[in-house]
């Protein structure tokens, strides 16, 4: 049997089809290459596929050339899958919204992806390319969450929030997917490379619907967006202005019926103004992170969570040291606590979920107020029982 890949390379460059056509042949038939085989002997070809276009398309297959075509970029290092080969994704191959015949691909596509996966385990993390500090070690903090649940995390690559779900991800040492507005020998922003091939040696995916020749443009990050989301079971969107390009993934997930997560922030605070809508207007509010967690961690046979550097211990080393003054900066609990600032700003992100820290309008952190009252009466109840003894 032919590559899946070079028939249809072969059959989208023959003249009068295009991946619509391919999509009717595949649905018919079952893959492309049993509807190219009916037409070759004549069959009927499915409804609304002109019958001499389809009788046609056969010899109109330039195999040769797309032979050469496919077996020069795997060696430069980028696969190429079709819809008939197992390693397409199950999300994508199972939407109706016109699934891309062909992806390239650098790296491995994580399991929770394929179609003999159970359940789809992917999320997509997305948001702005200025987020906060907050912004950044909430969706880093998230992403090794899921992560830690072999839950696959998909992004953008992109500058800001895109890029550190994808850290976030790798430093759970979890799968991570990443999804190019252009072609792989264009990859956007160039600054991430060193990410995206961090990305593949974790064995983690970088993908695009376009050959590695096409330029990232206007046109091209909303698709970008739409596979992003094709991808997910659930879209979380962490920080997000009112025109942030996020809105047009929330768009497409929408579309292909995907949950839609937002976090929300201070009211007034432009980084957050366009998440505020979406929960205005109907997205799930983040208010911790288990509600999103739970979508996964509920699941029958779902892995236990592996253990995180910025475990319960870190976090009660962080509310101790909260506790021993009225406020402090990042920089002051990093030098109390002994630990490096990027984990102590994802652990008070994480104490900030649960309700447990408070940051202030100067960006300086406290204890919440139940919190110090907890402790305070722990310590009266400790001090009364050591003057008993």
């Amino acid at each position: 049997m032919p590559d899946p890949a070079v028939l249809t390379l072969a059959a989208l460059e023959a003249e009068g089809v295009g991946a619509g056509r391919l999509l009717q042949l595949r649905d018919a038939f079952g893959t492309v290459a049993a509807g190219l085989e009916a037409a070759a002997k004549g069959a009927d070809p499915p409804a609304r596929f002109p019958r001499a276009l389809f009788h046609q398309v056969p010899a109109r297959l330039d195999l040769r050339g797309a032979t050469r075509r496919v077996r020069s970029l795997r060696q430069a290092g980028i696969d190429v899958v079709a819809w008939d080969d197992p390693r397409y994704p199950a999300p994508l191959w199972l939407d109706d919204d016109a699934p891309p015949a062909l992806l390239y691909l650098q790296g491995t596509l994580p399991p929770t992806l394929s179609r003999s996966a159970a359940r789809v385990r992917a999320a997509a993390i997305v948001g702005t390319r200025r987020p906060t500090g907050r912004g950044v070690a909430l969706a880093k903090e998230l992403a090794a969450s899921l992560a830690a649940l072999d839950v696959a995390v998909v992004s953008g690559l992109a500058l800001g929030i895109d890029g550190a779900a994808h850290e976030g991800a790798l430093d759970g040492a979890g799968p991570t997917v990443a999804v190019l507005g252009g072609g792989h020998r264009h990859l956007h922003p160039p600054s991430h490379r060193p990410l995206a091939r961090r990305i593949v040696r974790s064995g983690g995916a970088v993908l695009s619907e376009h050959p590695p020749e096409v330029r990232p443009d206007r046109h091209t990050f909303p698709e970008r967006n739409r596979l992003i989301s094709g991808l997910s079971r659930l879209v979380v969107v962490v920080e997000a202005g009112l025109r942030s390009g996020s809105n047009s993934t929330v768009e497409h997930a929408n579309r292909q019926h995907r949950d839609v997560f937002a976090c929300p922030g201070r009211p007034g605070d432009p980084a957050v103004a366009g998440t505020l809508r979406l929960i205005r207007d109907g997205a799930l509010p983040v208010t911790e992170l288990e509600d999103v967690l739970f979508h996964f961690r509920a699941e029958p046979g779902a892995p236990v969570p592996r253990p995180r550097r910025t475990g319960p211990a870190a976090h009660d080393r962080l509310l101790g040291a909260l506790y021993a003054v009225e406020e402090a900066t990042i920089d002051e609990l990093a030098t109390a606590v002994r630990s490096p600032v990027g984990e102590v700003l994802s652990g008070l992100t994480a104490l900030e979920m649960r309700g447990s820290a408070v940051r202030t309008l100067g960006g300086r952190y406290r204890l919440a107020g139940f919190e110090r009252d907890r402790r305070t009466a722990a310590a009266q109840a400790h001090a009364a029982e050591r003057s008993r003894t």
